[in-house]
């Protein structure tokens, strides 16, 4: 480990060095060559403003755009900066379309400042991608990918390939449109580099696979792309024109930007970047106050529905001794509810991430399959507090007494009930979430828990009032 540490820190010096030595040199970008862009990018953010500054003034605009586009929006909007608005215009037009959509966003004045200065037809392509929300995988496509038309031979579509291939970084899958740009096929480079010379393109093309409009949800089309195991996939209109792609470096972008929106929203964060550099006290708080409102508000149900049953268990000294036991294994009680119901849900939550045609026979059997996981699952929970109740009244007691037997069968059967009720809560309550168009992991850990100690609560205590109160008065 050391030695790795050692080596990196010897990578990260060499670059230093060649590029503080060779500032003005108009060949350093032939010699950084050898090194990775990431690792260029990282080492460029340590220099000096007039270092940095010289440097984008020495390398090639393609070269910068590159570079940039391994930066994080903070580093690169400190490099802005540095090199001022107009060179970056020229930068940011040269960029994959989705990293110059991000980082104009992230700019906000100053990226709309730099938009204008950015020529025409290039302002126009950035602001269609602009418009779309943050949903839709429009959002997310790019324009560095290779096309050909369906009237040339192979012979012609590789002489093609090879003079366009430098201006792109997607050339895996080639994609064949006529002569209005509307999708045709598509065709690997692998097939094409084999094929014969004098084929006909569009006899090889495939037309089969596929393709996205860039309305679509994002998460869906992730999902589209996990299935059919594609490394990328077409965007088209109503009109079925090319508008862009989607590569699998996107999807890893989408995913990760999803299970951080689910993760936010599964804690009832609501809609918010966890991002601990940028995030403001005022914007935490704001962000977390709305839920935790409606939370308290739920709560205060379990308030309410404790204090209907107060005045029964503060009677006589038989119901407040009632009312003793019962707290004992309330918070038991309360927190295996909750842990169940929130596993159900995460279960619900996946199979509708994965699912986004929700099919009525393989629904109902999931909340019938949660059902049973709860009967069982109470059952055997139950049968573990009988005992534990039992045993334990017998170390203190030294006797299991009629009463305690009941209380213990009381306290085992409303678990089994809580938990049973739970589970299947924790898996309708998303479902009903979607059929309401609302995002299932709204449904969050905090929220079902609240929901699952109102029932718990109300099952406990009328059970016990029910069965136990008469013999404890008595």
């Amino acid at each position: 480990m050391d030695d790795l540490i050692e080596r990196t820190i010897e990578f990260k010096t060499d670059i230093l060095s060649l590029i503080e030595e060779n500032i003005n040199n108009p060949n350093l970008e032939t010699l950084l060559e050898e090194y990775h862009l990431y690792d260029i990018a990282k080492v460029l953010t340590e220099f000096p403003e007039d270092i940095i500054k010289a440097f984008f003034h020495t390398v090639s605009i393609e070269f910068a755009a590159e570079i940039i586009e391994y930066l994080d929006e903070e580093d690169a909007t400190f490099i802005i900066k540095v090199i001022g608005e107009i060179d970056s215009a020229k930068i940011i037009a040269d960029m994959d379309l989705d990293d110059a959509v991000d980082i104009l966003k992230y700019l906000k004045k100053t990226g709309m400042r730099i938009l204008k200065q950015i020529e025409p037809n290039r302002r126009k392509e950035i602001l269609q991608v602009m418009l779309y929300d943050e949903d839709e995988i429009g959002a997310y496509l790019t324009d560095s990918y290779l096309t050909l038309p369906t009237n040339i031979t192979v012979k012609e579509a590789m002489r093609k390939v090879v003079n366009e291939a430098h201006d792109v970084d997607y050339i895996s899958i080639i994609y064949v449109v006529d002569e209005k740009n509307i999708l045709q096929g598509f065709i690997k480079l692998k097939d094409l580099i084999i094929a014969r010379a004098d084929e006909q393109l569009i006899d090889l093309i495939k037309t089969r696979f596929p393709r996205v409009y860039p309305t679509d949800d994002k998460e869906y089309v992730a999902s589209l792309m996990q299935e059919t195991s594609e490394s990328s996939i077409p965007v088209i209109n109503e009109d079925g024109v090319m508008e862009g792609i989607i590569t699998h470096d996107d999807l890893m972008d989408i995913i990760s930007l999803v299970q951080e929106e689910d993760y936010a929203k599964f804690a009832a964060l609501g809609d918010v970047e966890i991002n601990l550099s940028t995030a403001s006290l005022r914007k935490s708080v704001k962000s977390r106050l709305p839920w935790l409102s409606i939370l308290l508000g739920l709560s205060m149900i379990t308030s309410i529905i404790l204090s209907f049953f107060e005045a029964s268990l503060s009677l006589n000294p038989g119901s407040r001794l009632l009312a003793s036991k019962l707290a004992v294994y309330l918070p038991l009680i309360l927190a295996m509810a909750g842990n169940t119901g929130t596993q159900s849900l995460a279960v619900m939550i996946r199979y509708l991430t994965k699912n986004i045609e929700l099919e009525r026979d393989k629904i109902r059997k999931h909340i019938l399959r949660e059902l049973k996981t709860g009967i069982l699952q109470g059952l055997i929970i139950g049968v573990l507090i009988f005992l534990m109740i039992n045993i334990t009244n017998q170390i203190i007691y030294k006797e299991i007494s009629s009463p305690n037997l009941i209380y213990a069968t009381v306290t085992s059967g409303s678990i089994f009930i809580a938990l049973m009720v739970s589970t299947t809560l924790g898996a309708l309550i998303p479902l009903i979430m979607t059929k309401l168009k609302i995002d299932p992991a709204v449904a969050s850990g905090p929220f079902i828990t609240t929901i699952s100690d109102i029932i718990t609560l109300s099952i406990y205590y009328s059970i016990s009032l029910l069965i136990l109160l008469p013999l404890y008065i008595n």
